[in-house]
């Protein structure tokens, strides 16, 4: 430090070290300043980015909700046997208040894509309502209905714990079960009872063809002409 004592002798040396005194106050000031900015930016975007994936999750909680009600459907008959179904088709649709871009993109694909799946889900279980399912209990209509907002349901409920996860927002706990669980569940006994359908299916065709063939049989063996030389000469 003797130097220094020494360099402060003199006029120049003083001036010298009140400028970099001055630089050295200056410089840490806004050293400070620019952190502050930083970490107040940070924690705005932070802020902004948990609002997001809350609004996000209560959607994603709501419209899970509407495809276990499909599942768990209380339906009537009416004055003619007729069964028809309580609840409407499960829709979803996202806040505007949402800022696409502050999502990260696999994760705002995945919810982007769900109103695609929903269409296509009804219109599906419509198709079978019009040209495979008839009156009057309409039962292929029901389980395709299941079936298609089981798949969807639980493309959301898989997004729904990403968010729980990434971000601690929370879900209402609704359920007894897991709805997880309840659409996998719903989507193995769907496709137990159609693969179970395609099966009886397959073997009343068997029947049928070979019924088919015996009366073909029977019917060729009437018809058939009398082989030449066979027939009585006597006469």
């Amino acid at each position: 430090m003797d130097w220094l004592k020494e360099f402060a002798k003199d006029d120049f040396g003083r001036v010298v070290i009140t400028v970099c005194g001055t630089l050295l106050v200056t410089a840490f000031g806004v050293f400070i300043g620019g952190a502050k900015d930083i970490f107040t930016d940070w924690w705005k975007r932070r802020r902004l980015v948990k609002y997001q994936a809350m609004l996000l999750a209560t959607t994603l909680d709501h419209f899970i909700t509407q495809c276990v009600d499909v599942i768990d459907e209380e339906k009537y008959e009416d004055e003619h046997g007729v069964v028809h179904g309580t609840v409407p088709n499960p829709s979803i649709k996202w806040p505007e208040e949402i800022d696409w871009p502050s999502i990260p993109s696999e994760l705002m694909y995945r919810c982007l894509l769900l109103p695609g799946r929903v269409k296509a889900a009804s219109e599906t279980a419509a198709f079978v309502a019009d040209h495979v399912s008839g009156p009057p209990d309409y039962s292929e209509y029901f389980e395709e209905l299941e079936q298609r907002f089981s798949e969807v349901g639980l493309h959301a409920a898989h997004i729904l714990d990403r968010l729980k996860e990434a971000y601690d927002v929370q879900s209402q706990d609704r359920y007894e079960d897991n709805p997880i669980d309840i659409f996998q569940r719903t989507i193995a006994k769907i496709k137990a009872s159609k693969e179970k359908q395609r099966i009886e299916q397959a073997a009343m065709m068997a029947r049928m063809e070979e019924d088919r063939k015996k009366r073909a049989a029977t019917v060729i063996a009437v018809v058939a002409p009398t082989s030449p030389g066979s027939f009585d000469r006597s006469s």
